[in-house]
């Protein structure tokens, strides 16, 4: 695909023609806009009849109906832990909602336009001195106000349920708390009881916590006496490190290639790792790396190849088809072809080895380079890649995996997850009474080997500007329930704050995410919470809603009905469309079969009129509003509190996306309907 990188020529034509309207708009409305100083109260007026006429067609029934579904579905979902049920049950409440707000509401606005054509109410409406700017807000200010009233009923109903599910957990917890401490007394039990369980017998789950998340760096091993730490990729392992190229100005007749240089650890697997050994360790064998370049966006687009690193560890790669990712400049057509963004994955098959790598700053030189590159763009004719490349590990169930030590390698060490915050204000965190801060831990094990022990993690806690006095915990966490966690107050200073976590036992597996680790604040009530989350779904039915209503100033009820339906369906589809786009013709089937079939006029012909459908449709969904900004559940269903800036800005989206609509409403309302 030839196009400059940056430059949306759709997007651009799609927001001129939105502009024309708006300024068609203007033009032909100025004189309705300026009555509604008066004019709204006719517009209210309008919207108290719509009121009754959706309250006549039973908008009440949506409340039972919805409760009975969502009744039912929890019935049949059993959650397996405390913190899933927050989720599982908001989940369903929340998407029930939209969905029946969504359905009902936007039937209602399709239906009542036209059905005042129908019953000649409209001449009576036109014999008044209203608009036809006061008519459309008119409606879509009833069916709004209608359905906010919906909404609040089922805000009242949700909050209701949340308290009742979070009382039997806090009493659940509160029973398994004493049940353990009475065991652990008794001396039945060994294991004391699990802070975490007490915690939930105390607060409960139903908070809108307020916390503090790191920065996940996965390992095979770290070196802390450097500044910044060195990290390095584990040999044998399922890790990938991972360098991005935004873009790659190559020139055809030198062709480009990457360079790459790490810092190589060897390892006895029978002998304890010692870090001050590493420029004199003895090379057993050659280390071997496995080298993979993809197109960010077209991951179809792939090239790669096992290397052998030098005994300096440097090693060269030229991908065979590189022009696939570098960005090339033909001077005779004058097209650009930049096929955008280059992941470069590293991986090393060699057991014992450890590949340390720079962050990319001028005390640690990045470990890779694209050299050789066009001097007309880039005068050094080498690029670095983003600073602070990412390290991977084993990935199951969109979460990242950590193994422990090793009983067939004793020499080889655990890996390592490291979560690093920055500047941490210490006023805002609050400090127990002797002197430490809470932190949550929201960990999992998958147990290939010993079962029957315990989950155990070994947490490292220090600061960068003070690593050689850490604080070392060993904590038994619960499988899939939270873990409570002191830390003195000493680790808040002005510097980075460090947590390293490993596995303890062999054959054991620690799951976690980017929020595994959280510095807690004091929490928020979980009722503005969810009123945030609601105003969220409200702003989206009100969004569907003025599209329903524009739809049917002109078109009868059952097509403004598809092209409302069309419109909601296009506007989620948007980042979809938009990687067909950069894909283009039948790219889409992927590299082999591109460069198996290119040449062949049928198929030349078909990959055209592709990419030409696709830009259609790409331009078509560039003139719709972007439903999938609007995620009420992203915060509330793992117990965080929404940012006020989110509703906010989420209400000026709305209302940004309505005026165009309401703009073309205007103009398609027939003025002979009100004169």
């Amino acid at each position: 695909m030839n196009h400059h990188p940056g430059f949306d020529y759709i997007a651009i034509s799609a927001y001129a023609v939105i502009g024309i309207l708006v300024v068609a708009f203007v033009l032909l409305a100025f004189r309705d806009v300026g009555r509604l100083r008066t004019g709204i109260f006719r517009a209210w007026a309008i919207g108290r009849t719509t009121i009754a006429e959706a309250w006549n067609a039973r908008i009440w029934a949506i409340v039972p109906i919805w409760f009975a579904i969502c009744l039912i579905i929890s019935l049949l979902v059993r959650p397996y832990s405390a913190a899933s049920q927050v989720e599982i049950y908001l989940t369903i409440l929340l998407r029930a909602q939209l969905v029946m707000l969504l359905v009902y509401l936007g039937i209602l606005a399709c239906v009542s336009l036209p059905r005042e054509r129908e019953r000649r109410t409209l001449i009576t409406t036109g014999s008044k001195p209203i608009s036809r700017l006061e008519l459309l807000l008119g409606k879509v200010i009833g069916i709004c106000a209608a359905g906010l009233a919906m909404l609040v009923l089922m805000t009242a109903i949700t909050w209701g349920f949340m308290v009742v599910i979070n009382m039997h957990i806090k009493h659940d917890a509160a029973v398994l708390y004493e049940h353990e401490q009475h065991s652990y007394n008794s001396l039945v039990r060994r294991i004391p009881p699990q802070p975490g369980i007490r915690y939930t017998a105390r607060h409960g789950v139903l908070q809108a916590q307020n916390y503090y998340t790191g920065t996940l760096r996965i390992a095979g091993f770290i070196n802390y006496q450097t500044n910044p730490p060195e990290r390095a990729l584990k040999g044998g392992s399922s890790e990938t490190l991972y360098f991005e190229f935004p873009s790659l100005p190559a020139q055809l007749i030198s062709p480009p290639l990457f360079l790459l240089h790490f810092g190589v650890l060897r390892l006895n697997p029978g002998a304890k790792p010692n870090t001050s050994s590493q420029q004199t360790a003895a090379m057993l064998q050659p280390v071997k790396i496995h080298v993979t370049a993809v197109l960010r966006d077209n991951p179809m687009v792939t090239a790669q190849q096992s290397l052998t690193l030098n005994p300096d560890g440097t090693a060269e790669w030229r991908p065979k088809h590189w022009s696939r990712f570098f960005s090339v400049y033909d001077p005779v057509t004058g097209r650009l072809y930049d096929p955008g963004p280059v992941l470069l994955k590293v991986t090393c098959p060699t057991l014992g080895a450890y590949l340390f790598f720079g962050a990319g700053t001028k005390a640690q030189p990045p470990a890779c380079l694209a050299v050789n590159l066009d001097r007309s763009r880039i005068p050094a004719g080498v690029m670095i890649p983003k600073l602070n490349p990412v390290i991977t590990g084993f990935k199951s169930n969109n979460k990242q995996e950590i193994v422990g030590p090793s009983y067939s390698h004793p020499g080889i060490p655990a890996e390592v997850a490291s979560f690093e915050f920055h500047h941490l204000p210490d006023k805002r965190i609050p400090i127990g009474k002797h002197g430490n801060f809470t932190v949550h831990l929201f960990l999992s094990v998958d147990k290939q080997e010993n079962e029957a022990l315990p989950a155990i993690a070994d947490i490292t806690a220090f600061t960068l500007a003070d690593p050689a006095h850490p604080v070392h915990l060993q904590l038994r966490f619960a499988e899939k329930h939270l873990t409570v966690m002191k830390l003195p107050k000493s680790l808040l200073d002005e510097s980075a704050l460090v947590i390293n976590i490993q596995s303890n036992y062999p054959g054991h597996w620690i799951k976690l995410t980017q929020s595994s680790v959280q510095i807690v604040r004091p929490p928020s009530p979980f009722i503005v919470n969810l009123a945030k989350s609601e105003f969220i779904i409200f702003c989206e039915v009100v969004l569907l809603v003025v599209i329903g209503v524009t739809a049917s100033a002109r078109l009868g009820w059952p097509v403004a009905m598809l092209t409302t339906m069309v419109c909601y369906v296009l506007g989620n589809l948007f980042h979809f469309v938009y990687k067909l786009m950069i894909l283009g013709g039948f790219g889409l089937y992927g590299p082999y079969i591109d460069s198996k079939m290119k040449g062949l006029w049928y198929y030349q012909i078909g990959s055209f009129l592709t990419a030409v459908m696709v830009k259609m449709l790409y331009a078509l969904v560039r003139l719709m509003p972007d439903f999938t900004r609007f995620d009420p559940l992203h915060d509330i269903i793992i117990s965080r509190n929404l940012p006020w800036m989110v509703p906010v800005v989420d209400a000026g989206w709305t209302l940004a996306c309505a005026l165009p609509i309401l703009a073309l409403g205007y103009l398609l309302l027939r003025k002979q309907e009100l004169a």
